[in-house]
């Protein structure tokens, strides 16, 4: 999210890049700037110094994970069972339910019946309402970053500057508030997280919808609704695989899965949302409120299955 919130600004320097030639007194017309020199084109060298730097913070990355896992096969860990992780689940220590072993712990049959198989037929049904959130998700994250200075720039006439700025803005909230949610879930529970995030994304992009209704204040309900969303969309994730931990063992698989969806939206909602921004701008805003109402709806799908879990004794908390 940090590095995201500097990309504008590594390329603000380059952007508009273009040149007038006066025709008549009354007419200029905008050419870009042409690329038959020797030089390299400004956008070219923008491109570079990004490559760079994400080459960098991948190779640093790769580091990182070989000095922190070089006692662990990645074969073993993509294909652990989950009665691994469950091993180390414990109960109050002290605990006198019958279901212990003597000592305040809970034997692993017992321990198997808090939680549900991934593969099993309520596991899969779970499964599957949180990956379609995770890809309605992460679509909308794809408009906020991927379309968000297009959106503001052509289609707004904000300024370069402007459309920069809030770029930049939205992804260093993000960041911020991402840092302060992780002491905080320790006492706020992902129900209530998630219920928090997909309020303000809905709020947010009705705020956004407004901003090109109003004749007056536009472009202040459009900042107001893009630093809202970055309330929401900054621990959104984190937290779904949290709720998702709270019945079912995310292994390595599971956690593919949700990883997968990334790459869907990408290809899938991505050029979707930017082909309707062609069309009209009011589709920008249009998205957002769809995709966080389809969220809303997934969300509350999954708790009434839960809640009917719990309630005919198929899953015990």
């Amino acid at each position: 999210m940090l590095g995201i919130a500097i990309g504008p600004q590594i390329a603000r320097p380059f952007l508009k890049h273009h040149f007038h030639v006066l025709i008549n007194e009354t007419v200029t017309v905008t050419f870009p700037v042409p690329t038959t020199d020797a030089g390299l084109h400004p956008m070219q060298i923008l491109y570079l110094i990004v490559t760079t730097l994400n080459v960098a913070t991948a190779i640093a990355c790769v580091i990182t994970c070989a000095f922190a896992s070089h006692c662990t096969s990645v074969v073993d860990l993509f294909f652990r069972e989950a009665d691994d992780v469950l091993d180390d689940v414990q109960l109050i220590p002290g605990d006198s339910d019958p279901s212990t072993n003597g000592d305040g712990q809970p034997t692993k049959s017992d321990v198997q019946l808090k939680s549900l198989e991934p593969c099993s037929r309520l596991g899969c049904i779970l499964l599957a309402l949180i990956f379609v959130e995770f890809v309605i998700n992460a679509g909308r994250e794809v408009q906020l970053t991927g379309l968000l200075f297009t959106y503001l720039y052509e289609y707004l006439d904000w300024s370069v500057h402007a459309s920069t700025l809030l770029a930049s803005a939205f992804n260093l909230v993000r960041f911020v508030i991402g840092t302060i949610v992780v002491p905080v879930s320790r006492w706020v529970t992902p129900t209530q997280l998630l219920v928090f995030d997909l309020a303000t994304l809905f709020i947010s992009s009705v705020l956004m919808l407004i901003a090109l209704v109003v004749e007056v204040g536009g472009d202040v309900f459009t900042t107001l609704g893009v630093i809202v969303a970055a309330l929401g969309d900054s621990n959104i994730h984190p937290t779904l695989i949290t709720l998702v931990e709270e019945t079912i063992p995310v292994i390595a698989p599971v956690m593919a899965l949700f990883i997968s969806a990334y790459g869907i939206s990408f290809f899938v909602l991505g050029p979707v949302a930017g082909t309707l921004l062609y069309v009209d701008v009011i589709s920008f805003p249009l998205t957002l409120v769809a995709l966080s109402s389809v969220g809303v709806v997934l969300f509350v799908v999954y708790l009434i299955i839960l809640h009917w879990m719990k309630s005919s004794g198929r899953y015990q908390q």
